[in-house]
């Protein structure tokens, strides 16, 4: 007899092959789950951003940005001092493909002001097209 562990899917009790991740119940989320995350299917969605954001030009660039700007700028706003983690583009590259390397355009941000700024523009953008 085979071991068997729980399915994968959170709260879910059925007991599955260890080789499996999910129960019949659930098998649909491997698949979406899988396609969603292959970084050929990323890399093929994002076009030239994806390549922008994993080439050398941007590394260099926004670890450079990095060592010069250490904390983030938006909590010295607030006056805590809190090390940066991503280098942002004040005007996104969709807006302005040509400020994608401009010193000008950057800002050191850590996750926190990152995930609230670029989730602010994502709802900005959908109420636009919609």
């Amino acid at each position: 007899m085979k071991p068997k562990k729980q399915c994968n899917h959170a709260g879910c009790k059925c007991l599955v092959e260890y080789s499996y991740k999910y129960c019949d119940k659930h098998k649909q989320l491997d698949k979406i789950i899988s396609v969603g995350n292959k970084y050929s299917n990323r890399k093929k969605i994002g076009g030239k951003y994806f390549k922008f954001y994993h080439g050398k030009e941007w590394t260099k660039a926004s670890q450079l940005y990095r060592i010069n700007n250490p904390c983030c700028e938006s909590c010295l706003n607030e006056g805590i001092i809190r090390k940066a983690d991503v280098v942002d583009h004040i005007v996104e590259l969709r807006d302005d493909w040509s400020k994608r390397l401009d010193e000008s355009n950057f800002k050191s941000l850590c996750h926190r002001h990152h995930n609230t700024k670029t989730s602010a523009e994502r709802r900005k953008r959908t109420t636009l097209k919609g």
